[in-house]
């Protein structure tokens, strides 16, 4: 009997895509992430919307052959998969909020070590967190899936690899760096953007009078 070609050399490259895929997916992922910290209202209907676009991409893809078109454009035509992976994403919602609170009151109690956070700087940075949450958190893998999917399958080569990657890095780096040095905006959230300020002042001038 004549044994099978090995197959290392196929597994190989399937592992290096996987690995790039996974790589350019977390890319996207930090580019809402930052997007989310820069303008929270918007980065958080980025993330809303996407994350329920990849859920239904990846229901959409389970009954139709893994093409570029299907994974990218086929949930379009499939209303039944829109809802499912919208109710699919408001269920991660209450998990995303969590963090959306956790995270600024985390940052604000750097006031016990005398490290003063501006109150809407710290609120920006828990919409960043939400935003992650509703994407890739722990337990949340359908949208990372399906991202990860349509790289395996876009960026499948070494040049594809090097033009969408070069493209995101970029990208990443710009909003992330935007994140860091630029004044959060959290139109059109006046009215909410003063109560979180306040409460979040609140907060962090009760921790400074306790380590007083």
């Amino acid at each position: 009997m004549v044994s099978d070609p090995p197959r290392e050399g196929g597994e190989t490259v399937d592992a290096i895509v996987e690995g790039w895929s996974r790589l350019l997916t977390y890319l996207v992922v930090a580019s809402v992430f930052g997007i989310a910290v820069i303008t929270p209202f918007f980065g958080l209907l980025l993330a809303l919307a996407g994350a329920s676009y990849l859920r239904a991409g990846q229901f959409h893809a389970r009954k139709h052959p893994a093409t570029p078109l299907r994974l990218t454009v086929g949930p379009l035509t499939a209303p039944l998969d829109l809802v499912r992976g919208a109710v699919g994403t408001l269920l991660t919602v209450p998990y995303a909020a969590v963090f959306a609170v956790l995270v600024p009151m985390v940052i604000m109690a750097a006031a016990a070590a005398d490290v003063r956070v501006a109150p809407l700087v710290a609120a920006a940075w828990g919409a960043g967190a939400a935003a992650y949450v509703l994407l890739a958190a722990p337990g949340v893998r359908a949208p990372r899936r399906h991202l990860q999917q349509v790289f395996t399958v876009l960026a499948y080569g070494p040049r594809r690899i090097a033009v969408i990657g070069a493209l995101l890095c970029a990208v990443t780096l710009a909003v992330l760096a935007g994140a860091i040095v630029l004044r959060p905006s959290f139109a059109p959230m006046y009215e909410l953007e003063n109560s979180i300020a306040q409460e979040l002042s609140r907060f962090q001038d009760s921790i400074q009078q306790r380590v007083s």
